[in-house]
């Protein structure tokens, strides 16, 4: 009997002893897959699939999308679509749990619309559309006009008696959470001049010309974002100097005004595309982007970078095949929209990448290019004019094969955190189709999600125990301060900087959130600090949060406005794929065990009562 208990206590130490070390080779293997440095992230081949989980295909047929915004106050983004007739505007809400979008609200107007700007501008902290409207396809400039949300339905369409030479951008040009419009504006369809409407009880409630401000360029970029560095959103103008664009930072808010630099584009250009800002070298401060045309055709094709106050070329081989479509080359609407590259840390590894419409003239159609954002080096025969380089990915073979492509841009379709991607396809004399690529990273990642509301509260909605998510938001400033590994060896401090809708229409359709890669660190963010523009009695509307946890996302609303300290936020968490890997390793290894210990017990309790049959037949001597 002795014998036997030990024997099954040294099996059963053994079987268990067995397991561990079983554990541990599964959380190493799995970590010692997913443990690498900042710098190896991103060298993945086809990282975006054309099909979603389940073979699920994310599809909206006739979609032109114009804006972004959580519509319905669900935290998840939504889609504002025109029709291929431009005559309606259609609002398609999300689903977080599958690539599918539903309608929920159609509006049709009389006229065709051109463009589409998401904001609150009543303060109510429902989300409302500002669009940009022709009555005859011939006229000259843009009438506009409010659909007011509730976050169920649009209203009809509100005109304003403004009228638009070129199509305005969103600001919160006093620092006090109301969104203004800013572009060449006219109230008698004669003399336009930069401005800026305010709105109020959903009227204009301030028409206020900008004094000392030359007339905007033509189809150029106006935009909130920091470009000094101090946090603080400034205003940045392209005006017309010379018959050529100038660009110009003024700071906030704008009863200031107060110029803080000006330049000029790098020289010998013939077309200026839209400009976008972006830390591209993640050294916490936004760099001006801009893509460029050297000579009328586009045969030769930039993008270029203003870093410490100096215009770079971008050292990106885009080769014989690939130039940047000219206007006229674009189906209608879209040969009246100036092209714009697209932002966004695809791969989170911490250095944002691009991705942009270009034309092979090899096959003569419009394809979507992903640049990946990655160190230049001469190993890559680059003469490197830059730090950083992107790359063309050939390897993306399922956005390569969506050929006539109008419009490309990332965005988080399952609110998980990776950025994926929707491309426009179609013309004019078939239906647009608006459809969607799955970011498939397979490495463990992590990554900070950021979304910056306004200050207003849902007085309608004060029995909903939940924060108003339906905001659009521009121009707030975000910048993450943590510990990260290079090289899997080696701590070192970094600092990456983001603006969230720097600016809006022209088909920028740039996020109301803002996604910041982490790459393979999974330590904690030490500081995420985000501001938000400055008004008359402060310019310093800051609030830092430390120790955040990775994949998440944290929900600011700054109110009260002038007390950052007592800002309300809500943190979201999205667990990594390695916690789900080693969640789902540590289970099948648990159950396993407890099958095991099962059959054990099972076995001693036979064993045992064998024992007792034996000894109940077995001859008591002391009996006798």
């Amino acid at each position: 009997d002795m014998n036997y208990d030990n024997k099954f206590r040294f099996l059963y130490r053994s079987i268990i002893l067995c397991y561990l070390l079983i554990i541990n080779f599964i959380i190493n293997g799995i970590n010692a897959d997913t443990k690498k440095s900042l710098n190896d992230i991103g060298n993945e081949k086809h990282v975006f699939d054309g099909q979603f989980s389940n073979k699920k295909n994310f599809v909206i047929d006739d979609c032109i999308p114009l804006a972004f915004g959580d519509f319905n106050a669900d935290k998840i983004i939504d889609i504002f679509c025109r029709n291929t007739q431009g005559n309606s505007i259609r609002v398609m809400l999300n689903d977080d749990r599958s690539p599918t979008s539903k309608v929920q609200y159609i509006v049709n107007i009389t006229g065709i619309i051109y463009d589409a700007l998401a904001a609150d501008y009543d303060g109510d902290s429902k989300l409302d559309l500002f669009i940009l409207y022709k009555t005859t396809s011939d006229q000259t400039m843009y009438n506009g006009g409010f659909l007011w949300g509730d976050r169920i339905k649009l209203s009809e369409l509100q005109p304003i008696n403004y009228f638009f030479q070129t199509i305005p951008t969103t600001l919160d040009a006093n620092g006090d959470s109301y969104v203004e419009l800013l572009g060449m504006i006219s109230n008698d369809q004669i003399n336009y001049k930069p401005a800026c409407l305010t709105f109020k009880n959903r009227t204009v409630y301030n028409f206020e010309i900008l004094i000392n401000v030359d007339n905007l360029f033509p189809s150029s970029t106006q935009a909130t974002v920091d470009l000094n560095n101090d946090l603080v959103a400034d205003l940045f103008l392209t005006i017309k100097h010379k018959n050529r664009p100038k660009f110009r930072v003024y700071e906030l808010p704008i009863t200031k005004m107060t110029l803080i630099t000006e330049y000029d584009p790098p020289p010998n250009i013939a077309i200026y595309h839209l400009s976008t800002f972006a830390d591209i070298d993640a050294d916490g401060e936004l760099e001006h982007i801009l893509p460029v045309c050297m000579n009328i055709d586009c045969s030769d094709s930039r993008i270029y970078v203003r870093d410490n106050n100096e215009w770079y070329q971008l050292p990106i081989q885009f080769g014989n095949d690939l130039r940047f479509p000219s206007k006229n080359e674009f189906p209608s609407p879209f040969d009246q929209i100036p092209i714009s590259i697209k932002i966004a840390d695809y791969n989170l590894d911490g250095y944002p990448d691009m991705v942009a419409v270009m034309k092979e003239s090899s096959n003569d159609s419009t394809v979507s290019i992903i640049l990946q954002n990655r160190a230049c080096s001469t190993d890559n025969n680059l003469h490197c004019t830059y730090n950083r380089t992107f790359i063309p990915q050939a390897d993306e073979t399922s956005v390569l094969a969506a050929r006539n492509t109008t419009v490309a841009v990332f965005f988080d379709v399952l609110e998980d955190g990776y950025p994926d991607l929707l491309v426009l396809l179609g013309n004019s004399k078939q239906n647009f189709k608006l459809i969607g690529f799955q970011n498939s990273l397979v490495q463990d990642v992590h990554f900070i999600k950021v979304m910056v509301l306004s200050t207003f509260s849902c007085d309608t909605c004060s029995h909903q125990n939940k924060l108003p998510y339906g905001n659009d938001q521009p121009g707030q400033s975000i910048k993450m301060e943590t510990i990260t590994i290079l090289d899997g060896i080696k701590d070192y401090w970094i600092q990456l900087s983001a603006v969230q809708m720097s600016q809006s229409g022209q088909l920028t359709l740039e996020l109301p959130y803002v996604i910041i890669g982490l790459g393979a660190t999974p330590n904690f963010v030490e500081k995420l600090t985000v501001a938000i523009p400055p008004n008359t009695q402060s310019n310093q509307l800051v609030r830092t949060y430390t120790q955040m946890i990775p994949n998440s996302q944290i929900v600011v609303v700054p109110s009260p406005l002038m007390n950052p300290e007592k800002w309300h936020s809500k943190l979201f968490l999205t667990p990594s794929r390695m916690i789900l890997h080693t969640g789902i390793a540590l289970s099948v290894t648990l159950v396993v065990l407890s099958g095991v210990l099962a059959i054990l017990q099972y076995r001693e309790k036979i064993e045992d009562d064998r024992e007792r049959k034996v000894q109940s037949q077995r001859f008591h001597y002391d009996a006798l």
